[in-house]
């Protein structure tokens, strides 16, 4: 059983961990960081689908979005302005708040990874 993750990691007494997911996928790799208590502030999935996954999930779980929400782009869009400046300045608001910061990122699926089974299509 899961603990009451109804509320921000923060607000649970946890240490102040702001966790930036990327490769989000449906959100269980998010979760498990949850669990020990760190906070997602912000989540990038490039598959639409995903994107509803995880929301619905979320949603089902009574769990809030992260603060900072989920972006349905290309991880590639986040190393070039506009994306990158709204980024650092969501980091730089992290540790202003004394907040660590750490930046994750999930496995490649190979049912989805064009580095996977899919290589060659």
């Amino acid at each position: 059983m899961f603990p009451d993750m109804t509320k921000s990691a923060s607000s649970r007494g946890a240490p102040g961990h702001s966790v930036f997911s990327f490769f989000s996928g449906t959100g269980f790799l998010d979760l498990g960081f949850e669990v020990a208590g760190f906070e997602i502030a912000f989540a990038n999935e490039i598959h639409p689908e995903f994107v509803e996954a995880y929301r619905h999930a979320r949603s089902a779980m009574g769990l809030p979005l992260p603060r900072y929400g989920i972006a349905c782009d290309s991880i590639d869009d986040h190393l070039h302005p506009p994306a990158s400046v709204v980024l650092a300045t969501r980091v730089a608001g992290a540790h202003e708040l004394g907040q660590s910061v750490g930046f994750i990122g999930g496995p490649p699926c190979p049912d989805f990874s064009v580095g996977g089974k899919n290589r060659w299509l």
